[in-house]
């Protein structure tokens, strides 16, 4: 019997395939990570940038769609999160093979379709959010080569984001759905607990300590608890 299972791991805002290579360390060798490339970054930093969820969602498809006729789960953290809804529900429409277990990471629904968008900032407030939200070091911040090249990239997922409608689709989802959030990250669980309208399975919330990026800090631990949600009977 063959107990072996993928970990499919979508990256966040300004991220790419390599964010969770750490994940390697800590996950169990039943295990398999698997990470996504969004175009523009790491490994497809030659091909231009998406700033739409919907483009993002069928590139990722075409990504999956030849290697999920196993056991699987999906792992979005941030824009990775809104991803693995939109690509979780393009899997059960097209009758696919459904992942088994789905973990939305340091993400809310409060941020889609927002007449604040950060993405319009002018470069000196964008920096400092991104210096707020404490996911980049400051050595990087200051480096004026780093800024020109990261800031398209960290603008681009963020319009995908804040102009992002999210339309109820005419079903739900059959997984469970996990939401992982960092302890200090200004999500409320009432905001968290919207995610729970996208599936008929089970919903949980579970919090880590830390802010928004706590996936840096507390990855042992992040890698234990998905390995103890996959190893339960759905």
């Amino acid at each position: 019997m063959n107990n072996t299972m993928q970990l499919f791991c979508i990256p966040f805002s300004g991220g790419n395939a390599y964010s969770y290579a750490e994940f390697k360390k800590y996950l169990p060798d039943h295990i398999e990570l698997c990470n996504l490339e969004l175009p523009g970054r790491g490994t497809r930093i030659r091909e231009p940038l998406l700033t739409d969820i919907d483009t993002m969602t069928e590139d990722l498809f075409r990504q999956m769609e030849d290697h999920i006729q196993g056991d699987y789960a999906i792992f979005g953290h941030s824009l990775g999160a809104l991803l693995t809804i939109t690509l979780s529900r393009m899997i059960q429409e097209k009758g696919m093979n459904p992942p088994s277990h789905l973990f939305l990471s340091g993400q809310s629904t409060k941020d889609f379709n927002n007449p604040n968008a950060r993405y319009l900032l002018p470069d000196d407030q964008f920096i400092q959010m991104l210096r707020n939200m404490e996911g980049t070091p400051e050595e990087l911040l200051t480096d004026e080569s780093f800024v020109n090249f990261f800031l398209p990239i960290i603008r681009a997922d963020f319009q995908s984001i804040e102009t992002y409608k999210n339309i109820p689709a005419p079903f739900k989802l059959k997984m469970p759905i996990t939401v992982l959030l960092g302890k200090e990250e200004p999500v409320t669980d009432e905001e968290a607990a919207l995610w729970q309208m996208e599936t008929d399975n089970t919903f949980s919330i579970h919090r880590f300590e830390g802010g928004h990026f706590f996936i840096y800090n507390q990855t042992a631990e992040i890698c234990r608890f998905i390995a103890e949600k996959c190893s339960q009977p759905v």
